[in-house]
Order: C-alpha cells, then structure tokens, then sequence
C-alpha cells in the first residue's frame, strides 16, 4: 500500500509520424557457442555484428528501403580458468579481469561473451556513424555500460562519431525490467496497463537512479513508448540527445520506422538487422573453418576439435525474442 502511496503517475507526452525521418541504421548483434571442453573449461564462440541501413519513401511502396548492409563475424576463445589459454588473447585476459573488478564477483563465460559482443557491436556502429550523416543509429538493447575501460572507450568513440556527423543515437530494448515508477509491476508492465485503451502514440522519461548506485550508467536519457497506435509492445528507448532535434521529433522518427504490420510499434530496420546476426545461430557448420584455425592457433589437433564440437545449443529467450526469431527465419 505504502508503494502506491508513494508512486507519482507517469508523464505522458503525445507524439505523431513525421513522414520525413533521416535515415536509420539498425545495429544488432548475436554470439553462438562452437565448441566446448569441459577438461580445461576453455570455450570458443563466434560473434557476429550485423548493420543495415534503412530510408524512408513516404510516396513510394514499399516505404522502406534497404541501401546498405555489413556484417562482421569475429571468433573469440574464453577460458577464464586457464592460464595457459588464456594468454593467448591477452585483450580478452585484460576484458576479463576489468568486468571481475566491475561486477565484484567472477564473470561467467556467458557474461564475459555478452561483453565481447557488445563491444564488437559498439565498434561496428561506430564504422557505421563515421560513414553516415544525419542519421539516426539505433543499437538493440539498453544504452547502458559495464564500467570497464575498454566498453567505456568504445561507446566513448561511437558517441563523438555521432556528434562529429550530426547522428543521433538511441538504444530500443526488447525487454525492460526496471522497476523506477515505484510500483509492483515493472515500468514496462505498468506503462502498458494505463496505455493500454489509449490509442494516442505517447512516451514517458524513466528517470536515473542515483549515479552512486549505478552499476551499468547509462548513455543518455531513458524512456518507455509506444511507437505505434497498437503496438506489440511497449519498449525502452535511450536518446543521447542531439543538439539539432527535440525528443518529440525524435519519436516521430522512430515511429515512421515503426508500421510494417508484423512487428507495429517496432522499428523495422532492427528487425533485419536480427535477421542477419541471427542467421549463425541457424547455420553453424558455416564457421568450421573459424574453428580449424583458431584451434591450430592454440595447437589443438583436428581429434580433439571436431571431438568437442557443438553440434547446437538451446538459449533461454524472451518472449518477443522468440516471437522475433520465429518470424525471422
């Protein structure tokens, strides 16, 4: 009871299409596990960083077009508990030792993958915005970072690149569990329930918590919104503000993105570029010859590579992720 007391109604601004956005590019990126050794704990994945570039035709059908794409696929060894191993990447040694010092508490090789990926994908983007103007750059997931040197360079980089070409850049979360409007549901799950028979396209900002308890600080500021007048759901959306547009206009933008009839409310653009780093997760066989050579790297013999190879694997997944994998494939 003392929470609903508390909890101040959220600040809704109403927002309309624009039917003029700049051009998007959609950054998204996607990891699969390749093989495995239990004996020494050393694991081998691919990452891959997918990039597509979208322009908006108000006069023409489709309205969106593709005009660019890139992806890079970069295979990484994590063995967190092999010194031997380990001094092979020494970036990745540097990577690991910064996130235990972040996080207080050793990574799991999952978390120490979701970082690698992540900066793969910052650097892809950053290649992106240098090569573009007055764009808009939108990253699937939080504009958040780990507090670690080399994460927090590469989004220092990706950022002045944005501001050096009057880019704006913005993150769209595919799941939001942030709990800041003080109420017993999420703010997702709350925005949803008073939107919910509100057919106006609306946002609200989520305010920051105090920048003491911050583990992951964020880049700009942060929203929830609904980019559709019925939308698949609701999304948290961080804006590092530009200096040449407002916040509303920025909306509008996305919201231009965000009316393809499978995924309404969504911005097209980040659904391709899924499509593209997905696509490793489907056809592992491609990157065999990845694994050959790192594995003569790290002298392994072709026995004990293909012995350990993985084969497939099952990822835990949201439900609008799978909803996006399944339409996707």
């Amino acid at each position: 009871m003392k929470q609903a007391e508390e909890m101040s109604p959220p600040i809704f601004h109403e927002f309309s299409y624009s039917n003029k956005p700049p051009k998007m590019i959609a950054i998204d990126g996607s990891n699969r596990w390749i093989w495995y050794n239990p004996d020494v704990n050393a694991r081998i994945a691919i990452i891959r960083a997918a990039a597509v570039v979208y322009e908006y035709h108000f006069d023409s059908k489709p309205q969106l077009k593709l005009i660019d794409h890139k992806f890079r696929d970069t295979p990484v060894l994590i063995a967190p508990n092999n010194a031997e191993m380990l001094n092979y990447d020494l970036e990745i040694k540097k990577l690991h030792q910064e996130i235990k010092k972040a996080l207080g508490r050793v990574p799991t090789a999952r978390g120490i993958l979701g970082q690698l990926r992540e900066l793969e994908e910052y650097k892809l983007a950053e290649e992106m915005a240098l090569e573009y103007f007055d764009s808009l750059v939108v990253m699937d997931g939080a504009l958040t970072i780990i507090q670690v040197k080399q994460i927090e360079d590469a989004a220092k980089n990706l950022r002045e690149a944005c501001i050096d070409n009057r880019n704006t850049l913005i993150g769209v979360s595919k799941r939001n569990t942030t709990r800041r409007l003080k109420s017993n549901l999420t703010d997702e799950a709350l925005i949803k329930r008073l939107t919910k028979n509100d057919p106006r396209m609306l946002y609200t900002e989520i305010r920051d918590v105090p920048k003491g308890k911050q583990v992951y600080p964020p880049l700009g500021q942060t929203f929830l919104a609904k980019l559709h007048e019925k939308p698949v759901k609701t999304f948290r959306i961080d804006i590092v503000p530009p200096k040449k547009e407002t916040i509303k206009t920025i909306f509008s933008y996305l919201a231009d993105y965000s009316m393809v009839d499978s995924f309404p409310g969504y911005p097209y653009p980040l659904v391709d570029a899924h499509s593209i780093a997905a696509l490793l997760r489907r056809v592992p066989e491609m990157y065999n010859h990845e694994l050959v050579e790192t594995g003569a790297i790290l002298r392994l013999s072709e026995e004990e590579i293909f012995q350990y190879l993985i084969s497939h694997e099952n990822m835990e997944r949201d439900p609008f992720h799978r909803h996006l994998d399944e339409v996707t494939r």
